[in-house]
């Protein structure tokens, strides 16, 4: 069985809808910055550009890190954010 990947704007608007029903999300999980647009899939946090820099220096085995707003997300990593 073949399984379809989100489109961007499904991405796009599932994480509008977590950003605003948890406000948690709304701010970097380890500096603080506010309105971050990167995420670590591996915890299910969201990251600032400059955090998720040294998440990808920690490697994927660590840390696996997407953009938000420009890479693209399979359903089950869409699940882990949840």
């Amino acid at each position: 069985m073949t399984v379809i990947p989100p489109t961007k704007e499904e991405i796009e608007v599932l994480f509008k809808q977590l950003k605003a029903k948890q406000p948690d999300n709304r701010v970097c999980f380890d500096c603080g910055s506010k309105n971050p647009t990167w995420s670590s899939v591996t915890y299910g946090v969201y990251l600032c550009m400059d955090c998720s820099a040294v998440h990808r220096g920690m490697g994927v085995h660590i840390s696996f890190v997407r953009s938000t707003a420009l890479d693209s997300w399979s359903w089950d990593q869409l699940r882990t954010m949840k």
